[in-house]
C-alpha cells in the first residue's frame, strides 16, 4: 500500500486561467470543485467549470503529472497534447502557480490552501 501524500493534496482550491491568442474572448477563468480533485503521488486530476465569461455551463477534465523533467498537464481541450509546466511557489500563503510554456495558448493553474 502506497502511503505517500498525493501531489499538491494540501492545495485543494484550484483556478485555471486560459489566455488565447486565437479565440474571443482572449481569456477565460475556470474553477474546480474540491469534490472533483483526485491526488496521487504522481498526478493530480480535477474537473474545472467555466467561471468567466459566464456562458452555458461547461466543464473540462485536467490532469497534471510528473515526468522525468518536471510537470506537464493534459486537458480535454487538446486531447493529443501535453503542456510542460513551470512551478512558482509563494512563501507567504503556501500557494503554487503552474505556468505552461508559451505556445499558441498559455495556461496558469493557481493551487491554494484556502478559498480567496
Amino acid at each position: 500500500m502506497d502511503t505517500a501524500p498525493g501531489m499538491f493534496a494540501d492545495l485543494p482550491y484550484i483556478t485555471l486561467y486560459w489566455l488565447s491568442g486565437f479565440g474571443d474572448p482572449k481569456y477565460e477563468i475556470w474553477e474546480s470543485k474540491k469534490a472533483s480533485i483526485v491526488s496521487t503521488p504522481e498526478s493530480l486530476s480535477f474537473t474545472v467549470y467555466l467561471a468567466f465569461p459566464l456562458e452555458a455551463a461547461d466543464e473540462c477534465q485536467i490532469t497534471i503529472r510528473r515526468f522525468d523533467a518536471g510537470l506537464a498537464f493534459a486537458t480535454d481541450w487538446f486531447p493529443d497534447e501535453e503542456f510542460e509546466l513551470q512551478a512558482f511557489s509563494s512563501r507567504t500563503d503556501g500557494s503554487v502557480i503552474l505556468q505552461s510554456k508559451y505556445l499558441r495558448e498559455v495556461f496558469f493553474i493557481h493551487l491554494r490552501p484556502q478559498y480567496e
